[in-house]
């Protein structure tokens, strides 16, 4: 049978909160641990309230929440602020953040206990993280008085602001607090996977930026730039990281680094799974999505055979063409014996399987759901979202302290979604939109249509929706209208393969992208610079989906530790990749640009040797 039918994610950033709910009452000025909700409750102890938290234990987390508004109407304080606090985190849980944002406004603040204020704040920062806010969870969670947590608080609340400072683009700040998250840990598995998290987390820099920040930092954080550069540097190749890190063990006698670091990141990077494991891998062999499919699949076989653990799983491919069959063929393969199920791959089966009661073993589905509502518990949703990578370009560009941007996109579908995706993202943040332009792109000249968009327009970002084709002939209209402007796009703009002759007049431009794409520097049977030049083509325009198969293959017999801790942190190759409360895998890509020869990364101040050459 199965070993993997425990819904962990139960345990997830937001069920976290609710435990601690139920666990702690607050008197006073500090938070009582040993006091628990029973006592906030007891003048509405009762069926209703059996019954409402038996609903949200069966993962009917919308149905609780309504439920504990019934029972609040008729209640006073405390009680009442109790039962919507719970309700609050109950429509977080189901992904109705409009609903737990109302009920938090409802919320009499004047009658709240000293704990119940600290509660309600991580709730505060729990609605903004799950709705893009990072900068306004981060406020939250500064507004906590600290001193009067008991440790599990404390705890929870580092994980959180280490997330948020990371969604803010602010890796440095999100190490501190890993690094202070370090320090309560007494679990040596807790410890050694956050440190994992703050390797990951600083590496998400430059090399340069890694160097000038060792050369800057002192004690702690000096060691962990050095280690994260190191980990940056071997990309894919954990085994890499190993031994430079074997060979440096002496400059860091007295650092925190835990003695098994270097080891339990090559596991990380590795399988993960337990012998006798199998996995079952649902992706379609026929229609539109067969060749996405096939480098999906091969990036999970190039995986397993790169898995030096030992414990390489059983994988059983099976076809999804028949998106109707997609709950049949998931019990079948559970039936069958899996432990893990990776897939599907289209967004009909993933809403077949979001909308379906709970699974029976961690399942990584290949695509994100369009269903608004919470999904079928043990789902994790794993995407490549373009309308993602939009949204992450308004992060980047908010990071780099622009203010005012402008928008350039082309008629369709496409170039709509990414616009409205950035434009969105960009308000959540606070930026101002100055100007927007739809372009057609079988136009001959875009002189006028970016003429028209800068005008008088005081932008100083342009978010430029193209293909890398378009890119080269609208960029450079755009460095001739204002070459003052930053103008930052999606991946769409690169191939995989800088071409100088054709690429030199994107000089300048920014991108977002995947790790995997832009790092030159590992030499592992994973990095694209040992693919270069096999029967993989790099340039392929599903290379990323290789990427994406890697990925899948190394975090399935992870997604329920990951999902346990907010703080948590994967080095994955298409981006470093955390759970947030609603199952889905956050992304956070890094950031590219083209120089005059090559490919680097932003904060690189060199671009020779092309960052794409074998």
């Amino acid at each position: 049978m199965p070993k993997n039918r425990v819904d962990d994610r139960s345990m997830s950033t937001a069920m976290t909160v609710i435990v601690l709910l139920v666990a702690i009452a607050l008197t006073g000025c500090a938070i009582d641990p040993a006091r628990d909700e029973a006592r906030l409750l007891a003048p509405v102890a009762g069926k209703p309230l059996s019954q409402a938290d038996a609903l949200a234990a069966q993962g009917q987390a919308d149905a609780a929440a309504k439920a504990y508004l019934d029972i609040a109407k008729g209640a006073t304080p405390p009680a009442r602020e109790q039962l919507q606090l719970k309700a609050a985190r109950a429509f977080l849980s189901a992904g109705d953040t409009l609903q737990a944002q109302q009920t938090i406004g409802e919320i009499s603040r004047p009658a709240l206990t000293s704990g119940q204020r600290e509660l309600l704040l991580l709730v505060e920062a729990d609605l903004a993280l799950l709705d893009g806010r990072p900068k306004d969870a981060i406020a939250r969670l500064q507004a906590m008085q600290v001193h009067a947590l008991p440790k599990d608080l404390k705890t929870q609340r580092l994980g959180t602001l280490a997330a948020a400072q990371r969604l803010a683009n602010d890796p440095v700040a999100s190490a501190e607090s890993l690094i202070a998250l370090d320090r309560l840990l007494d679990n040596e598995d807790a410890r050694l996977l956050n440190q994992v998290s703050l390797v990951t987390t600083l590496s998400t820099m430059s090399s340069d930026d890694l160097r000038k920040l060792a050369r800057s930092s002192s004690g702690a954080m000096k060691g962990w730039a050095e280690i994260a550069l190191l980990a940056h540097d071997a990309g894919a190749d954990p085994a890499t990281f190993q031994t430079r890190y074997r060979q440096e063990h002496s400059k860091r006698i007295g650092h925190p680094a835990h003695p098994e670091l270097a080891e339990t990141y090559v596991e990380i990077l590795s399988g993960g799974y337990a012998a006798g494991d199998s996995v079952s891998v649902m992706l379609p062999r026929g229609g539109r999505f067969a060749g996405a499919a096939t480098s999906v699949k091969e990036g999970i076989e190039a995986a397993s055979r790169a898995d030096s653990s030992g414990n390489r799983p059983t994988l059983d491919f099976i076809d999804s063409s028949q998106t109707g069959r997609t709950g049949a063929l998931h019990a079948k393969a559970v039936e069958a014996g899996a432990d893990y199920v990776i897939g599907p791959l289209e967004k009909e089966s993933v809403d077949s399987l979001a909308a379906g009661p709970a699974l029976a073993v961690p399942t990584l589905a290949l695509n994100q759901t369009t269903r608004d509502s919470q999904p079928a518990a043990n789902l994790f949703q794993f995407s490549l979202s373009p309308e993602n990578e939009a949204a992450e370009v308004a992060d980047k560009a908010a990071a780099m302290g622009l203010k005012r941007a402008a928008v350039l996109y082309p008629q369709g579908p496409w170039g709509a979604r990414l616009a409205s995706a950035f434009r969105n993202q960009w308000r959540r943040l606070g930026g101002t939109l100055e100007a927007e332009s739809i372009y057609n792109p079988t136009a001959r000249s875009f002189e006028k249509t970016v003429t028209t968009l800068l005008g008088d327009s005081q932008a100083d970002v342009v978010f430029l929706v193209a293909t890398s084709e378009l890119a080269r002939k609208i960029y450079p209209q755009i460095r001739l209208s204002r070459s003052s402007v930053t103008v930052m796009s999606t991946s769409h703009v690169y191939s995989g393969v800088f071409d100088p002759n054709r690429d030199r007049v994107l000089s300048g431009l920014y991108f977002v992208d995947i790790p995997w794409m832009l790092n030159s520097r590992g030499e592992g049977a994973l990095s694209r610079r040992r693919l270069s030049g096999s029967s993989f083509e790099v340039a392929n325009p599903l290379a990323r989906l290789y990427a994406m198969g890697i990925d899948a293959y190394r975090i399935a017999p992870r997604l329920p530790a990951l999902a346990k801790s907010p703080g948590a942190f994967y080095p994955g190759q298409t981006g470093g990749l955390s759970i947030d409360s609603l199952g889905r895998i956050q992304r956070q890509l890094a950031l590219g640009r083209f120089g005059e020869t090559g490919v680097l990364e932003a904060g690189e101040t060199s671009d020779k040797p092309p960052s794409d050459t074998p």
